[in-house]
């Protein structure tokens, strides 16, 4: 069942979320699937992170969008890990250095998640089409995801990526949203729902998360949830109800 987790952002655990060290140590753990997170810079340059400001990843309190894509690339994650050997895998990746990385890994499927800050500050078309320009370089599979409704319809109309919805709130309108869109995926927090026998039917495939309990994520899957995604990959993958 390990072929049905998705590391979220990597290997967060053990290595800085996002980083070229957190996605290489998912794939040694035997993944197939990763989720990183997309952020625009003031270049318009996709950059791997998840929040628009690098205080958290890094300490110091700058907005991605007010920053090129050099400056950004200069700086290290500061997590608990710091491999003085390899410091290249630790700094604040770009998605063009993440796509030419994981062409070597053609059985790979990359989830990437457009956030909802940059559509706000760039505008969509502009930050979907900066991905886009990025990914074409791909030859494994893209999974393209998002919290914004509006990027999944556009992208239905103007490309063939496999696409993710991720829904705020586990209830009718997020339903009815749903059906319209017909997603490929469709995400939602496990705290978000009511029982995994509830999920609403559909063309889509069930992605469920945070889940780091492997007990739990073994029951999911068995019970037929399609994919669960986790922030504790290490401990999921390395659980005895996933060997």
């Amino acid at each position: 069942m390990k072929n049905r987790l998705i590391a979220h952002r990597g290997d967060m655990t053990s290595y800085p979320e996002n980083t070229m060290m957190a996605i290489q140590s998912a794939l040694d753990l035997g993944l197939s699937y990763v989720e990183i997170d997309i952020q625009l810079s003031k270049d318009h340059v996709p950059i791997v992170i998840h929040d628009d400001n690098l205080l958290r990843t890094t300490g110091i309190n700058k907005n991605i969008g007010e920053l090129t894509a050099e400056e950004i690339c200069t700086y290290l994650a500061n997590d608990l890990v710091q491999d003085i050997n390899k410091p290249e895998l630790l700094y604040i990746p770009t998605l063009d250095t993440v796509v030419k990385k994981l062409n070597n890994h053609s059985d790979v499927t990359l989830f990437v998640e457009i956030k909802t800050q940059s559509i706000e500050t760039f505008g969509l078309n502009t930050v979907v089409d900066a991905v886009l320009k990025v990914l074409k370089q791909a030859s494994f599979k893209v999974v393209i995801i998002s919290f914004v409704a509006e990027v999944i319809s556009y992208l239905k109309t103007n490309t063939q990526y496999s696409l993710g919805w991720a829904v705020k709130e586990y209830n009718q309108a997020h339903q009815q949203q749903a059906q319209q869109l017909q997603p490929d995926y469709l995400f939602c927090n496990i705290n978000k729902i009511n029982q995994s026998s509830s999920l609403w039917p559909g063309p889509w495939l069930w992605v469920l998360y945070d889940v780091r309990d492997p007990v739990l994520a073994s029951e999911l899957l068995t019970q037929g949830i399609p994919l669960i995604e986790t922030g504790d990959i290490v401990k999921l993958a390395n659980a005895k109800q996933f060997q």
